[in-house]
């Protein structure tokens, strides 16, 4: 018997000899004698002959079921909505947005100059596509996407940070604003940060779909159909641009897609707690240049 793995814990040696079992390999734990406050810690042993298949099927079995290999413990996840400051943030953002523009009574003035009319954005006021996220018709509008912000957005900054999410969803709110106006190529006019909303449940979706690394399976889509059936309760209403909540939907499933399965590789390249202040500074760039473009 030679030793294939050492120093596992006594979690991880059970899985390994589980895999190695479904494989029709023999493997046995040999326990080692703790040091250093450590807990119990075994070696996983196999025949000399089956030291190849055995690596190759515990590397598969990684490879098919995360990105990370062996060495990384499992992680968890721990998502919030009521515990979100970034979403918060953003909920503030908006309501000074509003409240501003009511009270300079220039309300209409913005929604004309920065909403996402199909018309200009096909013109190439492309800016329009961000710059309406943050405006809304009224009270009521604004309330309800401040709801959807703390429902899916909240959850969406929980599982990624306070930079990369928020640049996340105006990624995916904005690309879902020039996919609708592209679809349409009207005069119409649409605001609200409804679009994001949307997207942030795609990214939940898609987040779930790359969960296990599988999502192009049946089961893996379940998540996606689910979203999509909360994308329809949720677009209710006689003035609800539906165009633009189905986009803003896709859109964020397709950004989330690509995004979660290289998150810690993307992590890794810059030092600890770089990476969501860099994403901050650059979502504020775009809004400016959106804003300054604009006027």
């Amino acid at each position: 018997m030679e030793t294939i793995f050492k120093d596992l814990p006594g979690k991880k040696a059970d899985l390994i000899l589980l895999i190695l079992a479904s494989q029709g390999i023999f493997a046995r734990a040999q326990p080692q004698i703790p040091s250093g406050g450590r807990g119990a810690q075994f070696d996983i042993l196999v025949p000399g002959e089956q030291m190849t298949a055995a690596a190759k099927s515990v590397d598969r079995y990684f490879q098919e079921n995360s990105f990370s290999g062996l060495s990384p413990e499992p992680q968890t996840h721990e998502i919030s909505s009521f515990n979100t400051p970034g979403a918060y943030g953003i909920m503030a953002i908006l309501l000074a947005i509003h409240l501003i523009c009511q009270h300079l009574r220039i309300h209409q003035e913005v929604i004309l100059k920065f909403g996402a009319s199909s018309l200009y954005i096909n013109q190439g006021e492309t800016f329009r596509a961000i710059t309406a996220l943050f405006l809304h018709s009224d009270g009521q509008h604004l309330l309800g996407n401040l709801a959807g912000i703390l429902i899916f957005a909240a959850p969406v900054i929980s599982l990624t940070g306070y930079g990369t999410g928020p640049f996340l969803l105006l990624w995916a709110g904005a690309s879902g604003n020039l996919i609708n106006a592209h679809f349409h190529q009207t005069g119409l006019l649409s605001i609200g940060a409804s679009t994001a909303v949307m997207g942030a449940a795609g990214v939940l979706a898609a987040f779930q779909m790359t969960l296990k690394g599988r999502p192009f399976q049946l089961k893996g889509l379940i998540p996606l159909f689910a979203g999509a059936t909360l994308v329809g309760l949720f677009s209710q209403g006689e003035n609800t641009d539906l165009s633009a909540h189905v986009f803003g939907f896709g859109a964020g499933v397709f950004w989330g897609c690509l995004f979660f399965p290289f998150f810690r590789v993307i992590r890794n390249l810059f030092y600890p707690g770089l990476l969501e202040p860099l994403a901050l500074v650059f979502l504020f760039l775009i809004l400016g240049a959106a804003i300054r473009t604009g006027l």
